[in-house]
Parts: structure tokens; C-alpha cells; sequence
């Protein structure tokens, strides 16, 4: 029986759910576009603790080299989880847990004074 091997993502995608949070997010004027906005949610799930995982609905946003031209997130990933297998799969996954997070469910745009200056107990 052969093994399948699944091929990593070649685009990134956001759910349908996390477009609102990533256009609010990006509408701030603090990040470049909305991928810089969506690298900061990674940035944020990883924080977090987000687990490896897969999004299921993204559509297709961005091609992989618009958001990785130099190979930086792919190495961060691979630092992060070293058994990942697909980086830009996680990429996409962890762009998507990172918007959920900052999803608070009303109208205000996302608190990005509070994540970056928040401490954490310890």
C-alpha cells in the first residue's frame, strides 16, 4: 500500500469568519497590509500556545512567496515544530487561530496596545 504525502499549501488563506477580524485589525493603520496584520496574529497564537493544527475553510488569499518571500516564517515554523511537515500549512493555521483570538465578538478593532504590552504573571 502506498503512502499518500500531502503537499504544503502554495497559497494562505483566512476563514470567512477571520476576514472581519484581519480587515478591523489591518483598518488600525498600525501594520503595513493585511499581511503584516496576519503575521502579528501568528505572532500572537504562537504566544499563546496555539498547537500545531490545520484551518479548514480559508480560501485563498495570498500566495506563499507574497508572505514568505525570504523564508522567515517557514524557518520560525520549523524552529517551533520541528516534525511540521507542511510549515505553510501551519502558517495559514496559526495566522487563523491568532485572528479567533482576537476576536472579542463586538465592534472594536483588535487590542494591539494591550497584546504588545501586556505581561504575563509569573
Amino acid at each position: 500500500m502506498a503512502v499518500e504525502k500531502t503537499v504544503d499549501k502554495k497559497t494562505i488563506g483566512i476563514t470567512p469568519g477571520n476576514e472581519r477580524v484581519l480587515a478591523a485589525l489591518a483598518a488600525e493603520g498600525l501594520f503595513a497590509s493585511e499581511i503584516e496584520a496576519a503575521k502579528f496574529a501568528m505572532a500572537h497564537a504562537i504566544n499563546n500556545g496555539a498547537r500545531r493544527g490545520t484551518t479548514e475553510g480559508a480560501g485563498t488569499k495570498w500566495n506563499v512567496g507574497s508572505v514568505d518571500s525570504d523564508g522567515a516564517l517557514k524557518a520560525v515554523v520549523e524552529a517551533l515544530f520541528p516534525d511540521e511537515s507542511q510549515p505553510y500549512r501551519l502558517v495559514e493555521h496559526l495566522m487563523n487561530e491568532g485572528l479567533r483570538l482576537f476576536d472579542k465578538g463586538d465592534a472594536l478593532p483588535p487590542d494591539v496596545a494591550g497584546v504588545l504590552f501586556a505581561t504575563k504573571a509569573g
